[in-house]
């Protein structure tokens, strides 16, 4: 698979009505408003450093496709700080903090999935 394009667009897609489903939930399910809004705001965080992500394999490509030699790197501390950061903003505002780490990391697993599916659907 050359083109990364349609796995993250789907991701994106997939998580947002995953939120959209969250946050009907967090209206409508007073019990578990902080377990809802607190997965809501780790897919939120999740989804901002899987973009970020994406556009940094993006640079590092044409980088080393065009021969520059410039030194690279993926912005591992940079989304390290953002999930840092939103566990914080959870723990301060007392959201569930197992619910917002867990939304981290979901649009990254999501991505496995949806780049098997792809793959074999294009490929037929």
């Amino acid at each position: 698979m050359d083109n990364m394009t349609p796995v993250i667009n789907t991701v994106t897609k997939l998580t947002l009505a995953l939120m959209v489903g969250l946050l009907i939930g967090w209206a409508l399910h007073h019990e578990t408003r902080d377990v809802t809004l607190g997965m809501t705001l780790g897919l939120v965080a999740g989804l901002a450093n899987f973009r970020y992500l994406a556009v940094k394999v993006r640079r590092v490509t044409q980088s080393i496709a065009s021969n520059k030699g410039n030194a690279f790197s993926l912005g591992f501390v940079t989304r390290i700080c953002f999930a840092i950061l939103v566990t914080m903003f959870a723990v301060k505002i007392n959201l569930s903090l197992g619910a917002t780490i867990l939304g981290l990391f979901i649009p990254q697993l999501l991505a496995i999935p949806t780049g098997i599916y792809l793959g074999i659907r294009n490929k037929l």
